[in-house]
């Protein structure tokens, strides 16, 4: 039986720092060394609040 975790990103782009969420996904699932066959589903939303827009997703797998 596999486990199904969840992994949250987030992007700003407020600092220098900040990476995108595809930079984000992408290096996670290298690390982890998630396989095509493990990946469920990634959600992507956004907000604002007028100020700072805040993207984020939510990476569903299992392991």
């Amino acid at each position: 039986m596999s486990n199904i975790i969840t992994k949250h990103f987030q992007y700003t782009g407020t600092d220098d720092f900040d990476e995108s969420l595809d930079d984000q996904i992408n290096k996670f699932i290298v690390k982890e060394g998630i396989t095509t066959d493990q990946l469920i589903d990634i959600k992507f939303n956004g907000h604002s609040d007028k100020t700072v827009t805040v993207y984020s997703a939510l990476l569903i797998y299992k392991k």
